[in-house]
């Protein structure tokens, strides 16, 4: 990482807030699946959904986990079903 002040969850709430979206009715969800989207799911613990992508448990931020790519796109697929 650059030694710099900035990681992903600084750059999430940044664009949320830019966009106009940190309002009470927007529910993010951030899905990764390395050390460095730790920050983004610590940003979201009370404003929105952190998804790690693993096939091995490990500590997380993370309130949710998938195993694998297939499990996230079945995810995103029954999300967008109930939304639709």
């Amino acid at each position: 990482m650059p030694d710099i002040d900035w990681d992903k969850g600084k750059a999430l709430l940044w664009l949320l807030e830019n966009q106009g979206l940190e309002r009470a009715k927007v529910r993010p969800i951030y899905i990764g699946d390395d050390r460095t989207d730790e920050d983004a799911f610590r940003a979201l613990e009370k404003a929105g959904v952190g998804i790690l992508v693993s096939e091995e448990p490990r500590p997380t931020a993370a309130r949710y986990s998938l195993k694998d790519p297939a499990e996230v796109e079945r995810f995103l697929r029954e999300l967008v079903a109930t939304l639709t």
